[in-house]
């Protein structure tokens, strides 16, 4: 049988790493850098709700048949 020659005379070498870029403070500390974070959302109280919803009905002309529209029309004006 003949000997199998494991020979690994080819060397590898390695690239030298990219050396690190300096970042001024002022870009790391900037708003658009952060994490965002979770906004408390706010809920409005019932009787937040009711006012709005009427103000809305009032604004709307009085149509009667609506009010579920603008309780819900309500609820999302008071959550932003």
């Amino acid at each position: 049988m003949a000997a199998q020659s494991n020979n690994k005379s080819a060397k590898t070498t390695k690239a030298p790493a990219p050396a690190a870029k300096s970042v001024p403070a002022a870009v790391k500390a900037s708003p658009a850098n952060q994490p965002a974070k979770a906004k408390a959302s706010y809920e409005p109280t019932q009787e937040e709700i009711q006012t709005r919803a009427f103000e809305i009905y009032l604004s709307e002309g009085c149509k009667e048949g609506n009010d579920l529209e603008y309780w819900l029309r309500a609820e999302k004006e008071l959550r932003r």
